[in-house]
């Protein structure tokens, strides 16, 4: 793959990233679509199509400070730590992207992050006991549920999208290593 077209990927699917990751918003403008957003589906994306592992992680960690900025939110390290593990889990399929393996790697991002953020959580909001787990856990199903719904909406768009883009132009195609 030639400089210029490594550029051209580069660019459309760093445009695609921070488009996704503007789907934040949506639960300010839509009532009750809590953790409906594109962010499961961007992390294992990005993880999977970008061919620079370090930049995987840099261009959609980047997206979401980015709309923290515009949104008013705060930096939470168990967040992103979260979100990290879901680029990682894009990351893991990236020479293999096929829909079994897309939608195995958002269920899994999708669960870590429920499974990582609800138990942070659970010590400000919750009883720090067993019971304040359960709670904890069974007060975010419904935000799993939204997040599951938005990965494979989301997903389609982005993987069926850029494999549509890749066929209409050949040198969007990146070479596997």
């Amino acid at each position: 793959m030639n400089t210029q077209a490594q550029s051209t990927r580069f660019l459309v699917l760093s445009i695609l990233v921070i488009a996704a990751a503007a789907t934040r918003a949506l639960p300010l403008l839509l009532p009750n679509t809590w953790n409906f957003t594109a962010v499961g589906a961007l992390a294992i994306f990005a993880g999977s199509q970008f061919n620079n592992k370090a930049l995987a992680f840099i261009i959609p960690l980047a997206a979401m400070a980015l709309s923290d900025v515009f949104l008013g939110h705060g930096f939470n390290l168990v967040v992103y730590t979260a979100f990290i593990l879901m680029v990682a889990c894009g990351v893991f399929i990236r020479n293999k992207v096929n829909p079994t393996n897309i939608a195995l790697a958002s269920l899994i991002g999708a669960v870590l992050f429920f499974l990582i953020t609800n138990f942070a959580f659970l010590y400000t909001w919750y009883p720090h006991n067993i019971q304040g787990i359960i709670q904890s856990y069974i007060a975010g199903l419904p935000f799993l549920r939204n997040m599951l719904i938005a990965d494979v909406i989301y997903g389609t768009l982005l993987f069926g999208g850029f494999y549509l883009l890749e066929k209409r132009y050949p040198d969007l195609a990146a070479v596997k290593n």
